[in-house]
């Protein structure tokens, strides 16, 4: 019988690391992840585990998954489709019901990437994907799970009712981004841990916490104030001890400031800023920093003051969960306010 798992894992605990291990070279696989770059990781591990990229492993971006396994098989003559499109659909602004074919191709043939799960169901081929999983593959992984919303998330819970063994690993405080919005569907999905967790498991897979709960990246003392503030369990493998200060000396902000071995990670505008620094929620993924400076905005900064930043609105929670989990070393804490004293 064909096991059906997700691996809530928290930052830097390896989630990559535990797909690739499970990978053998006599078994079909298929590996799902999102970007070019987190395609490109895997095969890299891929190819450090045994040499070479095995024939038996297939490794695709979702969009290419969805598009060249799921819909072109079965619908690529009856529409003449060209390809996919990343453009918003025309009734973002004007209404469609789902009936209309525009609702998901474009005048020139090209189907909207934020609709290709939709048309899936609209074209009533799901129980043909289904099938097309169990004989080509005896195993599907997928890669940042946290990433699924509106109806691909939908789609994946369907999928993974295929007599095919399903292992998916993903962070739930990780949710900085989706595959696609579309209207409500799905819009509270990443509200409450509990809820999510009781979906999935509604699904027939079996949610696992425990696995991937220790962080290699962060030290104990990062895990720590990440729990204490934010309220988001994570615990490492690590027993050393770091800082994490906050500066207000003038002074000691302008040398962090001026140093270009700690990247400085600030809410948004990263463009904006008169120093190299790159946004909370775009540094996703990223393992390569040593030390970190965060920037703290007027209201994360005002909620730090009052030891309430477990009241941040989900995604702001989600996005300085990530920036402060990039560290493996110090991290620096400045209020915003106090640069532009600087400035």
């Amino acid at each position: 019988m064909a096991t059906k798992r997700l691996i809530l894992a928290v930052a830097g605990s390896g989630k990559t690391r535990y797909l690739v291990e499970n990978l053998n070279e006599h078994e079909r696989i298929l590996i799902v992840s999102f970007t070019n770059t987190c395609v490109d990781l895997i095969k890299r591990r891929i190819i450090s585990k045994f040499g070479f990229l095995p024939g038996n492993i297939r490794v695709y971006t979702y969009f290419e998954f969805l598009y060249g396994f799921c819909v072109k098989p079965f619908t690529l003559k009856k529409y003449r489709i060209k390809g996919i499109i990343f453009d918003p659909p025309p009734d973002f602004t004007t209404y469609l019901p789902n009936s209309d074919i525009n609702k998901y191709i474009s005048t020139n043939r090209y189907l909207y990437s934020s609709r290709l799960a939709k048309f899936i169901e609209f074209e009533n081929i799901i129980e043909g994907v289904q099938s097309r999983l169990s004989t080509f593959f005896d195993h599907f992984f997928f890669d940042e799970f946290q990433d699924l919303g509106g109806h691909d998330f939908n789609l994946i819970l369907q999928l993974a009712q295929a007599n095919t063994n399903c292992l998916f690993v993903g962070d739930f405080y990780q949710n900085t981004y989706v595959t696609s919005f579309d209207g409500k569907v799905n819009m509270n999905l990443y509200s409450n841990l509990d809820d999510y967790c009781n979906r999935i498991k509604r699904s027939g897979i079996t949610v696992d916490i425990q696995s991937l709960l220790k962080s290699y990246r962060c030290s104990p003392t990062i895990c720590e104030f990440v729990r204490v503030n934010l309220g988001i369990r994570i615990e490492s493998h690590r027993e050393d001890v770091t800082k994490i200060v906050y500066l207000t000396d003038p002074e000691s902000i302008e040398s962090i400031l001026k140093n270009s071995n700690i990247v400085k990670l600030v809410y948004d505008r990263s463009n904006e800023t008169s120093f190299y620094s790159k946004n909370w929620g775009e540094c996703k993924g990223e393992d390569d920093y040593d030390n970190t400076c965060i920037v703290l905005n007027d209201t994360t900064s005002k909620l730090f003051a009052k030891g309430k930043l477990q009241t941040l609105a989900a995604r702001t929670k989600n996005k300085l969960y990530v920036a402060l989990t990039r560290t493996k070393g110090d991290c620096f804490l400045i209020d915003n306010s106090h640069i532009k004293k600087l400035q």
